[in-house]
């Protein structure tokens, strides 16, 4: 499934004025006045009701910031409307959107990811948000129709892609520099950019002594649910998958399955370039060689001043490079009361400027911000940008979904606890996983 992808927001309402002429004197004058009618209607008007919203994001607060300083912005023409935003970590997100949408107290906007989605459409637990596609001035054109794919059903538009990221390597020049080294740019730029390669980079960048690791593939705070937010693209790199293509059975127990975990357990247990569960040594401390993230770290990334960095895709395997595209979409829950304003939020949230805005963070939809200069000069460099996001995104992939995906996700975060504690082998481990599994997927 290829896909290419990206994000931001608005609210309604108008403010209310007061007539206060009571004079009844006639005139001759020839100034031309108000119908009777239309006054009377105007004094008559309901003044606009406040209106305070929830949204849920799973972001940084950084991220939160940046979404308030555009309400801000709202509010100077729309001051009856509130927004709350409230920040759910990401590993309990869909339990949480669960438990909310049980308890009947779903926020008014939520991010939602591509694993959550089926399972909320398919409950009819969101809002159809088609009215927006006949909006001039939001300009549907402009999205990249493949973004909306997922959230897409019978022809009615359920949701608005707001970030589409393909996952890339953050490397630390400073380190290569010191071993004398190729950097993941120069490779890639050669053909030469393997898991191989990387391998040999990681163990000569790697200093136990001085806590250096030469690569992590786990995204920051991701061990919880590392399977599938951290280990897709390798599995998908070695020619393997999580899953058949149809979701009805587990596919990884093959031998480019076993390849590509195998090359993930040693380099934890037998090479150790690579932090073990539990180990929080981040990118920033300069003590990682080459680390896997999204474009979202970008604003950390800029914040490093101890030693130079740079970006480049993901390397490659047997089966290509298997760079997977993150999504995250902004939905309307069903059954809230001040669903025109939320609809109208989204709106306000995917519109070109706060798009704009917001892709210092995300990978925009919209292809107007896409091929932008300024979205280009959000990395490095736009050579680095180009390289490492842009030409990568029509080659990547979106992660399956599935509705059951909790309880999948639970068995999966068991074994994969497994590999962590060398509790088998990897074959083993596999045979056991995908009998449990397989139960799950044939419910």
């Amino acid at each position: 499934m290829k896909k290419a992808l990206l994000l931001t927001t608005s609210v309604l309402l108008v403010s209310s004025f007061i007539a206060g002429c009571s004079s009844t004197k006639e005139t001759t004058s020839t100034t031309s006045t108000a119908p009777a009618s239309s006054k009377a209607a105007d004094e008559t008007k309901a003044p606009a009701k406040n209106v305070k919203l929830t949204m849920s994001i799973w972001g940084t607060e950084e991220q939160k910031k940046m979404y308030e300083d555009m309400i801000a912005n709202y509010r100077k023409t729309k001051p009856n409307v509130s927004v709350e935003i409230m920040i759910i970590p990401s590993a309990d997100y869909l339990q949480k959107m669960s438990v909310m949408f049980a308890s009947k107290t779903a926020p008014d906007v939520m991010w939602m990811l591509e694993r959550g989605i089926p399972q909320f459409l398919e409950a009819g637990q969101i809002e159809d948000i088609s009215s927006i596609k006949t909006d001039a001035a939001f300009d549907m054109s402009d999205i990249i129709p493949s973004s909306l794919e997922l959230v897409t059903k019978n022809d009615k538009l359920y949701g608005v892609a707001f970030s589409t990221p393909p996952n890339m390597i953050y490397y630390n020049k400073n380190l290569f520099k010191e071993k004398n080294l190729k950097t993941p740019t120069d490779l890639y730029k050669e053909g030469n950019w393997t898991y191989d390669e990387m391998n040999k980079a990681a163990i000569a960048i790697t200093q136990p002594d001085k806590g250096i690791y030469g690569m992590n593939l786990v995204r920051p705070g991701g061990w919880g649910r590392s399977w599938l937010e951290s280990l897709q693209t390798l599995v998908w790199a070695y020619g393997s998958d999580f899953f058949t293509k149809d979701g009805k059975k587990v596919a990884l127990n093959t031998p480019q399955g076993q390849q590509a975990l195998q090359f993930f357990s040693d380099s934890m247990f037998k090479t150790k370039v690579h932090p073990k569960p539990g180990d929080q040594t981040g990118f920033e401390s300069g003590k990682i060689g080459m680390q896997q993230d999204l474009l979202s770290y970008m604003g950390k990334a800029k914040a490093i001043k101890d030693f130079e960095w740079d970006i480049a895709p993901m390397p490659k395997a047997a089966g290509g490079q298997g760079t997977t595209l993150g999504y995250a979409a902004y939905m309307v829950p069903k059954g809230n009361n001040n669903t025109a304003e939320a609809i109208e939020l989204v709106k306000f949230l995917s519109n070109k400027e706060n798009t704009k805005i917001a892709s210092q963070y995300f990978v925009p939809s919209r292809k107007s911000v896409l091929n932008s200069e300024e979205f280009l000069k959000q990395g490095p460099s736009p050579e680095s940008m180009k390289m490492a996001v842009i030409d990568q995104i029509a080659g990547g992939r979106v992660r399956q979904g599935f509705v059951n995906f909790q309880k999948i996700d639970d068995k999966m975060k068991l074994h994969f606890d497994a590999i962590y504690s060398q509790a088998g082998t990897i074959p083993e481990i596999f045979k056991k996983l995908e009998t449990d599994v397989n139960a799950i997927l044939a419910e």
